[in-house]
């Protein structure tokens, strides 16, 4: 966690130098396929595809100190899909991710600019009320991303994979790991 700390410090830093390109995006995703890979208890291990639709929902802030370099900070809601635990479907955990991004742009001069994109950070865990009635609590856990998209004008079309990680406490101690390939469409506006 310790490492966590200093990256996102060193990533505000660089933040911080950057002037007048402050830039701030929005961005809506659907989750394209999932996989909760494993969920470990005393009771049980399972490997399991999520059922439903999972959907997302961040803001970014971001500067560009350099030419093609962009590094900010990040927050947004991500609604899981269901899981089946012990034979129960449940309505998993849905998470706040609060996290450092850096993205690499390819074309600058362009009409159209590729990138590549990384995020890295916390998932805060927002438990729904029937795993609070079966007895369950979920930890803040780790989470990032890695994916690329295009960037035309101030429009952003990207896909990514993401890999979020949650310790669960009560009835069935253990741990949460979901991953799935993410795409998402943003809006980006100079402020």
């Amino acid at each position: 966690m310790k490492i966590l700390y200093i990256l996102m410090f060193f990533i505000c830093s660089i933040v911080s130098l950057a002037e007048n390109t402050d830039k701030l995006e929005f961005r809506m995703g659907v989750n394209l396929g999932g996989r909760y890979k494993e969920v470990h208890t005393t009771d049980f291990k399972t490997d399991s595809e999520p059922e439903g639709i999972g959907y997302e929902f961040v803001v970014e802030l971001v500067h560009e100190p350099i030419p093609n370099l962009i590094t900010g900070l990040g927050t947004g809601y991500q609604r899981a899909s269901e899981v089946r635990i012990d034979g129960t479907n449940y309505k998993i955990i849905d998470n706040i991710p609060v996290y450092a991004t850096v993205k690499y742009r390819f074309n600058e001069e362009g009409v159209y600019k590729p990138y590549i994109k990384l995020n890295l950070g916390v998932s805060i865990p927002y438990t729904r009320s029937d795993l609070d009635r079966a007895g369950l609590t979920a930890e803040t856990g780790f989470y990032y991303s890695l994916g690329g998209g295009v960037e035309y004008k101030n429009m952003i079309i990207d896909l990514s994979y993401q890999y979020n990680r949650n310790e669960l406490q009560g009835r069935y101690d253990g741990r949460v790991e979901f991953s799935r390939l993410t795409l998402g469409i943003g809006y980006r506006l100079d402020i």
